[in-house]
């Protein structure tokens, strides 16, 4: 708002009944090029919020998107806004200044402040259909856009057959975040007699996951597990532990130098050295992405060849591959899972899916162009149904159809999380009635979540 040019999209709205959809329009308009001034993306706290959007509709707004629900328009703050757009539209003399968008089943013919006589955009019957009429309606009347990357408003012209649509009606959704259920609520500090780069070495074998933090190995495993790795003579001194239900809960404490952040920030990695630790001895393969993260697949051997049995999210038993091969490329395809953590009061594993080629069914292919080549060809036509089934039959591989993964981290101590990811059930669905590729559905998400 540094300079005195129309070129905002307002959105009013009731607060908080229309918080949802307002976010969801505010973030695809954004996602077009536009700029779009909300109180759900705008107000952080603090703010004199009246004199904010008080200055945001006289100086700057060229549209004023006007959300009509039942209750909407008689909130007193909805008001207030209507009545300055009307005030501004007259005095500055700006043509179709306010858009009327009806998000429920509100009658079209009876709004006040002669609403009726504008062309109302219902989204009762689809957002995303509604969507590509408010663009168009946007365009029409020359709304400046700013440069943006991969503009969803292409994709929206693209599809301006409607062919993606949400509908309100209920659906199961599979995530993938595996819910932890179970930890050690202690974090075990230990001094240990040799200096630190020593014990760094000598506990790099280690079968339970470690960290050093001032001088002293961080772990949930016991003192008894230690003496394991080192020579007999030598004493294990126990240090005060820490307490993570304190952490989670907010008390204020300062544990041995440790922030909040650092807390969570560590546990993030311990849980994620488990998942490893886990997957190496099941026999699973490592693969180390360019980014540095690790994920793992199932080599080519008897136990993984062939259609392996699950059970979808609806609970009906099918069979897929983990792992294949492609004559035409000559390689090994496997079906791979990087595993990333998100430790907090409902701590998580998010499942990544990726897919690694081998020449000899064991070992990734060294050649990083050829691996990314070989993804974006082979896996092309993969549709999204096919990915959520490759992370269930994953799943059931992993946990041997187990109701709970549970791994070791310490002598009586188990790391213990569901073995299926979660299922969400839903009010909307997303009706795609078109046969789009994977790679057109994906991109359209992909640019959402990364602009989100």
């Amino acid at each position: 708002m540094l300079k005195k040019k129309r070129d905002l999209i307002f959105i009013s709205h009731a607060t908080p009944e229309d918080n949802l959809f307002t976010l969801w329009l505010a973030t695809r308009l954004k996602l077009m090029g536009y700029q779009v001034w909300s109180d759900v993306t705008q107000l952080l706290g603090g703010e004199k919020w009246w004199d904010d959007i008080e200055q945001a509709i006289n100086e700057f707004t060229c549209k004023f998107i006007l959300v009509i629900t039942k209750t909407s328009l008689s909130k007193l703050g909805v008001k207030r806004e209507i009545e300055l757009a009307l005030a501004i539209e007259t005095a500055h003399k700006l043509p179709n200044f306010i858009i009327p968008v009806i998000i429920d089943d509100s009658e079209f013919g009876c709004q006040p402040y002669d609403l009726s006589e504008r062309n109302i955009i219902s989204f009762s019957d689809g957002w995303g259909g509604a969507l590509g009429k408010l663009s168009k309606r946007l365009q029409r009347d020359n709304v400046s856009v700013g440069l943006v990357e991969n503009n969803l408003g292409r994709k929206l012209e693209e599809l301006s057959n409607h062919t993606l649509q949400v509908q309100q009606r209920e659906d199961l959704v599979l995530s993938n975040w595996l819910n932890i259920l179970s930890i050690p609520q202690k974090l075990n500090f230990y001094r240990l007699p040799i200096n630190v780069s020593k014990w760094k070495e000598t506990f790099a074998c280690c079968l339970f996951p470690w960290f050093e933090w001032g001088g002293m190995l961080v772990t949930f495993a016991t003192s008894e597990d230690l003496k394991c790795f080192l020579p007999r003579h030598f004493i294990v001194h126990e240090a005060p532990n820490l307490d993570l239900k304190a952490v989670l809960d907010r008390t204020p404490r300062n544990h041995k130098g440790f922030l909040r952040r650092e807390i969570i920030k560590k546990m993030n990695y311990l849980l994620a050295e488990t998942w490893h630790g886990h997957m190496k001895v099941l026999g699973l393969h490592r693969y180390e992405l360019a980014s540095g993260k690790v994920s793992w697949f199932f080599p080519d051997t008897e136990d993984y060849r062939g259609k392996k049995a699950f059970a979808d999210i609806f609970g009906e038993v099918r069979k897929k591959l983990v792992i294949g091969f492609s004559a035409k490329n000559a390689v090994h395809w496997h079906f791979s899972i990087e595993p990333k953590v998100q430790y907090g009061l409902h701590p998580k594993f998010c499942l990544v899916p990726h897919v690694v080629f081998t020449e000899d069914g064991r070992n990734p292919l060294t050649d990083k162009d050829k691996m990314h080549r070989l993804r974006r060809g082979f896996c092309k036509s993969w549709w999204n149904d096919r990915w959520r089934d490759l992370l269930l039959v994953y799943m059931e591989l992993v946990t041997h159809g187990k109701p709970t993964l549970n791994i070791e981290i310490g002598t009586d101590q188990f790391l213990s999380c569901c073995s299926r990811p979660q299922i969400i059930r839903t009010e909307y669905s997303l009706i795609n009635t078109t046969e789009l590729s994977v790679d057109e559905l994906e991109e359209v998400i992909d640019i959402a979540v990364c602009e989100e």
